[in-house]
Parts: structure tokens; sequence; C-alpha cells
């Protein structure tokens, strides 16, 4: 992992302009992002000069186009565990996007020193942590669903589909995120009766199962709604950054009385980045997400229905989420977004075992019921694992034939 100096963060950004140089461009950002030019009618001081941002490093990709790293002191922040809006509008909150010196600007990545990251949460559980939460071995599949339709059930529809997931041996279930807990599915109600059901299953099934209901608010009411939640029996929490703000997460993650993991929905995140070139990468909400807590986020699935990056991209996502960072626990990749047992194979074969594969319609509108759904998933995995081609495995396993049968109707 790349480490920034000590006393300072970088960020990465990447430029095109058609008008001066890159390194004109470069060090207007550097100064345009924290100091602005000296006010004043004498010479500039001594402070005034150490708190301003410089180039660290320039990159020509071709001409005109080139990713520039700059460096930011940490001294014109309050250096607390409350660092992390500074941190944002260093990076991001002057003229950065509206200033004519850059015909394209894109805040790629940032990278902060020892004694900021030591501040943040980080994940609570992580991949390892999940799994001892579970029960399950080490390089055992954690197999998740989501919450489907969207929208319009009560909660003891809801509770009905996540019991059929859990009896026939689901590891993960989330809500979807347009879930919002309305009055006719309100959030103790929907988690009781989850709860209840998955109890049930596991008494029959001896197997865990972390339940994540959708509770975003705004930041003041978080963790209330995470302690009725939690109180009501659930296993875990999960809310979109985008709608209750990064620091919502924060504030989540550093209460030891919630002692669950945490799903990260991160929709919306391709107003960022959908423009080449432009905006912010998907990188630095990944790093902020992990940093500040959050144990699962989605990363790009292959053979999705979603928009993706190019497959190497996508890789550098996930291992982002990986790497090593000071301390700071992995975050598990999720995939999702049209995974089923047509393509779950080719995600372990990317990615590995450590990923959290969230299938929805597929397990819940399997032709043979949820509990066949749930069997396809993990039948297709067991082909991959045991050698043998989807298809052939599929003619001796019925669930998995249908799945797959469907997905080419």
């Amino acid at each position: 992992m790349r480490q920034a100096p000590a006393g300072h963060f970088l960020a990465d950004y990447y430029l095109e302009v058609s008008k001066g140089t890159l390194m004109d461009a470069a060090a207007k950002i550097a100064v345009e992002e924290t100091t602005g030019d000296w006010v004043g009618e004498d010479e500039p001081t001594e402070l005034f000069q150490r708190s301003r941002a410089e180039v660290y490093s320039l990159q020509e990709l071709e001409p005109g186009k080139g990713i520039a790293t700059v460096i930011f002191p940490i001294s014109n922040m309050a250096i607390d565990k409350y660092f992390i809006p500074s941190l944002w509008l260093f990076m991001t909150g002057g003229p950065l996007f509206e200033r004519l010196f850059c015909d394209t600007v894109r805040l790629m990545d940032f990278c902060l020193p020892p004694e900021l990251l030591k501040l943040l949460p980080g994940p609570k559980f992580g991949m390892e942590g999940t799994r001892r939460f579970l029960g399950l071995p080490e390089g055992e599949l954690v197999v998740g669903t989501i919450v489907k339709p969207c929208a319009g059930l009560t909660a003891r529809e809801v509770a009905d589909k996540c019991g059929q997931a859990a009896a026939a041996g689901i590891d993960f279930i989330k809500d979807d995120e347009k879930m919002n807990n309305p009055d006719y599915c309100s959030l103790e109600d929907k988690v009781r009766l989850v709860s209840q059901g998955l109890r049930a299953a596991e008494e029959r099934t001896g197997r865990k199962v972390i339940y994540c209901p959708h509770m975003s608010t705004r930041p003041d009411h978080i963790l209330d709604g995470a302690h009725r939640a939690v109180d009501a029996g659930a296993t875990g929490l999960m809310i979109n950054v985008f709608a209750t703000g990064f620091c919502a997460l924060q504030i989540l993650a550093e209460d030891e009385s919630l002692p669950v993991p945490i799903y990260v929905h991160t929709g919306g995140r391709s107003a960022w980045s959908r423009v080449p070139g432009f905006g912010i990468d998907l990188k630095v909400a990944a790093k902020l997400v992990r940093l500040l807590g959050g144990d699962f986020m989605r990363a790009h699935m292959v053979k999705g229905y979603l928009i993706a990056d190019t497959e190497e991209r996508s890789k550098e996502l996930v291992e982002l989420m990986r790497e090593p960072m000071n301390g700071i626990r992995d975050m598990v990749p999720a995939l999702s977004g049209g995974l089923g047992a047509q393509n779950i194979v080719d995600n372990v074969r990317a990615y590995g075992y450590d990923i959290l594969p969230l299938a929805g319609t597929a397990i819940l509108a399997h032709p043979m019921g949820i509990a066949a759904g749930v069997l396809a998933l993990r039948q297709a995995a067991e082909s991959y694992r045991a050698g043998v081609p989807l298809e052939r495995y599929a003619a001796e396993h019925a669930e998995l034939a249908a799945a797959l049968k469907k997905s080419r109707a």
C-alpha cells in the first residue's frame, strides 16, 4: 500500500488540458484547494506558505493528459476523528470542478498518513470476521440474497421470504435499498418477524444468518434506528452513504454497543464517475467506506447487467478492498446486479472465495421455489470447486438445471 508522508495526505487527479500545461493546471489545483492566493499588503507569512499544497508528482500519459498527485499538509485540519469532512473539502470542495484551468478533472484516489489512519474505525468484521460470525470454516463461500420486490411488501411477507431462504441454507440477507420502512412495513415489525423466522431456521439447520435491514436516515437519527433494529433482532445493518452521508457510517462503526457488520449500499455512485475522465472515481468511495467502517460494499461483478468498468479496473477495486492498510481490516466485495447460477462461477474464478455473491431475483423467483434458488446457487459454486463443467453438473442437479434454463429464456 502506498504511504503518505507524515504530516500530509496525497490526492491523485486525472487532468486534461487544452490551454497551458499539465503542471500549470496541477499547481492551480494545489493552490485553489488549500490557501488560494495571498491577500494582504505585506509579504505572505511563513504559516501561509506552510499551509499551501504542492504538486508532489506529475505523470504525463499523452500530450495534454496526465495524473497529478498533490500533497496537502494536515496541519490545516483539526487532527481528531472528525476530520473526514475537512479531508473532503480540501480534495474537492474548492472550485476544482468549476474553474476553467482544466478541461476535465477527476479525483482518482487519496492516501492518508498513519496519524490519520489510526483515527478511523475500519470494518469490524471483514471476511474473516464474517465467517467467524456465521460459524463457517475458512474458504467457505458466503452466499446471500436480496429481498425483492423493492417495495410493496408487508413485514410478514418479507419475513416469509427470508425464512424460506434461511431454511434452505442462505448465509446473508439484506433489504433492497428501496425498502425504507414505511408504515405498512415498519423497521421494528419487519426485523422482529424476520428474526423470529431466522432463529427458527437456525434451530433446524444449525446455520446462522446475517440479516441487514435498510435504515438510512438523518445522521442524528442513525444510532437510534440502529439500536432499535439490533434490539429487534437484526444481525447486521445497511445504509446508503449517499443518502445518509459518509460520516453516518463512521458513527455506526464506532459504536461498540452495535456488534454487527455493516453493509454499505452505494447506489448513486455512478453519477460521480459515469462521464469519462470527469468527477470522482469509485475507488475514492470504496476507500472512504472501508476506512469509515463498512464491512461489505458492491464491486463490479462479472457478466452482470449493470454498467461496469473494464475487468482490470474492477479487479483494482477489489484489490483496494483487500490490500493491507495499517491495521484497517479488509472489506468484503459484494457482487450483485444479475448474479445467478449461470454466472456465479465466473465471479468466483475472477475474485476467489472471499466475496459475498448476492442473488435476489435468481433465488426468490426460481421456478421451483426459494429453497431451490438457494440450492441452485450453491450447486453452481460446487461445480467449480469440484472441477466439473456447469452443464454437466446440472444434469444431476435439478435445481441448477432449472435455474440455467430460466436464465437462457
